[in-house]
């Protein structure tokens, strides 16, 4: 682990079509999924990382009815990009592949999913495929998957807590982690019957 200090981090360019940050105090290039340095002068070095969970305004009030939202008016270009996003084929722009090596073709690569994270296991569930719900068991431990009324998977042991998990494309969680597994090619796991 990195020793604590203050870093101001920033874009600092693309590698597998994800981006990379790169800190101000040393230039040190990091995997922003991970925490780990991948080139510069901390290279091998890692900070903490928690999990960012996506939803959206009414479920997180639900969940959180204190919770104060504050929202800044959207710019032309901001409008713009989500509604391209909402009504035109996902694309990676052209740029991206140059940074991109050989793709991992188990699924098409601009599939969504929630990518799963354990001390063993780096497991891909295809949100198509997470229907009704899933059950797996890893490491001696059931994982439920559910998507929520936001329409993200989301995944909590039997005790309530969560692994480290994304809600990501297959290009990106198979670029950051190349051996993983995909649910549904492994035989403990199952679909929730209906």
């Amino acid at each position: 682990m990195v020793a604590e200090k203050v870093r101001h981090f920033s874009a600092g360019g693309l590698y597998n079509g994800l981006v990379l940050m790169i800190d101000d105090e040393t230039r040190t290039y990091w995997d922003h999924i991970t925490g780990v340095a991948v080139h510069g002068e901390l290279k091998g070095a890692k900070l903490d990382n928690w999990p960012v969970e996506m939803t959206n305004v009414k479920t997180a009030l639900r969940n959180e009815p204190g919770l104060r939202v504050h929202r800044a008016k959207p710019t032309f270009f901001a409008q713009l990009m989500s509604w391209a996003l909402r009504w035109l084929p996902m694309k990676l722009p052209p740029h991206f592949r140059g940074t991109m090596g050989k793709p991992d073709d188990r699924q098409p690569e601009m599939e969504i999913g929630l990518g799963v994270v354990t001390d063993s296991v780096r497991r891909f569930y295809p949100k198509r495929s997470i229907g009704e719900g899933v059950d797996d068991e890893i490491d001696g431990q059931l994982l439920h998957i559910r998507i929520g009324e936001d329409a993200v998977p989301v995944a909590k042991w039997d005790d309530g807590s969560r692994p480290l998990q994304l809600f990501t494309r297959w290009y990106g969680f198979s670029y950051t982690y190349p051996a993983c597994d995909v649910w549904g090619e492994n035989e403990s796991a199952k679909k929730v019957e209906s």
